[in-house]
């Protein structure tokens, strides 16, 4: 989790969202780890797997979830 934590850290452009194709798949090669891997990293991290105002399933930080912005289901 602490190398997921760094790169996000690191990368002020994916500010708490990361889409869960290709993003995903550069955060888990960065850190090491496989795409299903990361996707439970980012779940114990208070991570949620939503859809955006597009449709496309994004990784997004539970507070910011919460403070506002909904999914449409």
């Amino acid at each position: 989790m602490k190398a997921i934590r760094e790169y996000m850290k690191h990368k002020p452009c994916l500010r708490g969202q990361i889409l869960d194709r290709g993003e995903l798949k550069r955060v888990a090669q960065a850190c090491g780890l496989s795409p299903q891997e990361t996707r439970s990293e980012l779940k114990k991290l208070g991570f949620i797997l939503t859809k955006n105002h597009h449709g496309l399933m994004i990784w997004k930080k539970q507070d910011d979830h919460a403070s506002g912005t909904t999914s449409e289901s």
